[in-house]
């Protein structure tokens, strides 16, 4: 399928991947890119960008038909990720709000429809070699479970309607403008809050950002790909500790402290009682205990296959190009 010349709307373009998915397109792709955004003061790095910015809300149906007007492409990156919360408010913006967006998308008559999920649905514990194959796996959490109602929805949609979709699973992503896999960990480290558990053995499943665009370009290009579910790392899983060393070498702080899982569990529990009271979410829950502690892989081998997808940026090469934005962005020190 080529995609020069075409339309894409990019829901949740001011966030992390939907911001660099949708520069991408529109610089390297000759898409013309519509970046949806629900508020526009988060839009800033959007408008240095040749696209064009829509104000518009999952949960407003009738903004949704106005922004993927004209559109032959669908990029679904919003939603909410957060480690805990309502689930109310969970379920209407993961779950609903997809329910919008391909409503409004089978109306518009698009071509594709690419929904960004995650390696979630599998659950926070799943067993080990994962592939698009394993069962949901439920477990309390509300992204994760809300991400797998959000799935179904997309898969029964898509059945029902014969909208053409492609769901991608991402892994942890990280890179320059990520919060959760490069910025916290960086001002954890910094505040001497980071710790890990079991010496940091359990094992991080992860993917640089444009290893992620690229994979879904590629999914985007396939026709074979509608129908399709793709696992998306970098392949190549290792232990927390190097993957967050990577972080403490470049904060100066090589020397990560280490708590048995035994106590962790303890702290994290002490932790989410006291939450209860304080209504602050705990800095630690006993569900990301088990989280760094697994020993879990996820297959890459269908996207190998059927994508032509092979990671461009080694782990070292990511945390490279990492460093140079936390520093150029004011997280780190200038070197000099």
């Amino acid at each position: 399928m080529e995609i020069q010349g075409l339309k894409a709307l990019v829901t949740g373009a001011s966030g992390f991947i939907g911001s660099r998915l949708a520069e991408r397109l529109a610089t390297e792709e000759g898409v013309r890119v519509r970046a949806m955004v629900r508020t526009l003061k988060k839009a800033e790095r959007l408008k240095k960008l040749p696209l064009e910015i829509v104000h518009a809300d999952l949960l407003d149906l009738d903004s949704l038909h106005k922004a993927v007007q004209g559109c032959d492409l669908v990029f679904h990156c919003a939603a909410m990720v957060r480690e805990t919360g309502d689930r109310e408010v969970f379920y209407r913006t993961n779950v609903e709000g997809t329910k919008n967006i391909l409503k409004a998308s089978i109306e518009a008559g698009i071509k594709k429809f690419i929904h960004f999920s995650s390696v979630a649905v599998y659950g926070m514990n799943p067993p080990d070699r994962v592939n698009e194959t394993t069962p949901y796996q439920p477990c309390g959490n509300l992204y994760c479970d809300t991400k797998i109602e959000a799935e179904k929805v997309v898969w029964a949609t898509h059945h029902e309607k014969g909208i053409p979709v492609v769901i991608i699973q991402p892994a942890n992503v990280y890179g320059p403008h990520s919060n959760p896999w490069t910025v916290r960990p960086i001002k954890q480290i910094q505040s001497g809050q980071m710790i890990l558990i079991n010496g940091g053995r359990g094992l991080c499943n992860y993917v640089y950002i444009d290893n992620l665009i690229n994979a879904t370009l590629a999914a985007t290009k396939n026709e074979a790909s509608v129908g399709q579910a793709y696992l998306i790392s970098d392949g190549n899983p290792v232990p927390w500790k190097e993957f967050f060393g990577y972080y403490a070498r470049m904060a100066g702080k090589p020397d990560l402290r280490s708590v048995p899982e035994g106590i962790a569990k303890v702290i994290a529990l002490a932790m989410e009682m006291s939450s209860k009271f304080t209504a602050k979410p705990p800095k630690i829950s006993r569900e990301a205990v088990r989280y760094l502690t697994r020993q879990s892989h996820f297959s890459i081998e269908k996207a190998k296959r059927e994508l032509g997808y092979q990671p461009r940026f080694s782990l070292e090469e990511g945390m490279k190009l990492t460093e140079q934005w936390l520093r150029k962005a004011g997280y780190l020190p200038e070197l000099k």
